[in-house]
């Protein structure tokens, strides 16, 4: 046994964690658990200490993506944290990362939370009483689906180094193993498919509340359609183009519906809860290649997106980097950050489409985001290299500041040396670092351990 301290994710102690996650859905109607803590869902597991702890999941998946946002955006060079008094660039665009003090070890620990939790509630679930059968594939279903989300979103952030996934044993032996990209892929898959069973098992509704992001899914039938919606953006990170299709066929994917249509984390200034933290425009400013490369419509103007999602400010320099555009995307402290859209879903079938050379259709569905997001003309090319070229450039314009989608894309076309760089922003990666808490417990140190420098 590896007899250093062993501080890892496999070592997550949650005791006290449930209850401050209730406090976190403000928009949901709580039961008074009196500080539900671990035991509680360990030990006497009740309907009311599930539903609590089912919501809590969807408080940590909230606070990890708008970190997403935070740290991938500036990585695919969306826009910028930028400190106000001059000091600095807040981000990782400028010097080697290193996993003992890098900031974005949150985007490991937060969603190895929610996993951790996701793994009491499902081994709670079959000792509790006053539940019925649909009800508890309701939760598993719902819970997997979120597990499956959290781990994407480690994998995403440090892809080639992989991941641990057995992550719910004995919290006090040897840290769990780590697992290749592949495997790690491969559980998430498991994990979705699982989850749309359990939905598919489900009743008529849930046994516990969500929050207003997902009103338009809040039974397990429509919430099936965002396990599916999910699917289908993992097969296309593992280039499973006919899986993309198939998932989109039992998804929310609708070009009569609005293209905001979706699933979305809520914030609000409610007492106990958080706001967006997004809402910042004197510390986030916006690359200036958002509206120095849009393209033009019919009449001269800029791509739509380029003109309503920054507006100019006065001009702002922090270590060499310069912009005078700050995002409005999130223009209230309540503003909801997307979890998963219509429009990245068309954008999802248009990529299957080009990949199965099925130009076209693919060419059908860029236009129309072209069209109806962009206010842009259609495009007549079917050759696959423009076509290509197309679906990024709306993929950019149509899906920045919600999740990093842009670092995430250039890397799995092998484009990240297009990110743009100068002076105050040199350095582009193609992973994060594991955190140290993660490598020091282990005899052999994994891979993405110590300092990573750039491409």
């Amino acid at each position: 046994m590896n007899s250093r301290g062993r501080r890892s994710i496999f070592t997550l102690i949650l005791t006290g964690t449930l209850a401050t996650l209730v406090g976190a859905c403000s928009d949901l109607t709580v039961p008074d658990l009196n500080n539900p803590s671990v035991s509680d869902l360990t030990e006497n597991p009740t309907a009311a200490v599930i539903a609590t702890a089912t919501q809590g999941l969807l408080a940590t998946t909230r606070d990890n993506v708008a970190s997403m946002v935070e740290f991938l955006g500036p990585m695919g060079r969306e826009g910028y944290a930028m400190s106000q008094d001059g000091a600095e660039l807040v981000g990782i665009v400028a010097t080697p990362l290193n996993g003992a003090n890098f900031p974005g070890n949150t985007l490991w620990g937060t969603p190895y939370e929610a996993v951790r939790n996701a793994n009491l509630i499902l081994a709670a679930v079959d000792a509790v009483t006053g539940l019925s059968d649909d009800h508890k594939a309701g939760i598993r279903g719902f819970t997997k689906t979120l597990q499956a989300y959290n781990f994407l979103n480690i994998i995403v952030t440090r892809d080639k180094y992989g991941a641990p996934i057995d992550v719910g044993g004995d919290a006090t032996g040897d840290p769990a193993p780590f697992a290749s990209k592949a495997e790690v892929y491969s559980h998430i898959i498991q994990l979705l498919d699982d989850g749309q069973q359990d939905l598919q098992a489900a009743g008529s509704s849930f046994a516990f509340d969500v929050t207003s992001g997902l009103s338009d899914f809040s039974t397990p039938a429509e919430f099936l359609e965002v396990n599916r919606a999910l699917r289908a953006r993992v097969a296309a990170y593992t280039e499973d183009w006919q899986g993309v299709l198939t998932a989109l066929q039992a998804s929310f994917i609708d070009t009569t519906r609005s293209l905001d249509y979706g699933a979305y984390h809520t914030f609000s200034t409610n007492a106990g809860d958080q706001v967006n933290p997004l809402n910042d425009p004197s510390f986030f400013y916006a690359h200036t290649r958002i509206r120095a490369d849009a393209q033009q419509r019919g009449d001269g103007s800029l791509d739509l997106r380029a003109q309503n999602k920054v507006r100019e400010v006065a001009s702002f320099t922090v270590s060499g980097v310069t912009s005078n555009l700050v995002f409005t995307i999130y223009d209230s402290p309540d503003s909801p950050l997307p979890w998963i859209r219509n429009e990245e879903l068309i954008l999802l079938r248009a990529e299957a489409h080009l990949n199965l050379s099925q130009t076209d259709a693919a060419r059908e569905d860029i236009n129309f985001i072209r069209v109806h997001s962009g206010g842009l003309d259609p495009i007549t090319t079917t050759d696959p290299a423009a076509l290509l070229d197309e679906l990024l450039y709306n993929r950019f314009y149509s899906l920045m500041w919600e999740y990093g989608h842009t670092w995430i894309d250039m890397r799995r076309y092998g484009r990240l040396d297009q990110i743009p760089t100068g002076t105050g922003d040199p350095l582009v990666f193609d992973a994060m670092p594991v955190p140290e808490s993660e490598c020091s417990p282990r005899d052999s140190r994994p891979a993405g351990c110590g300092q990573i420098g750039g491409i």
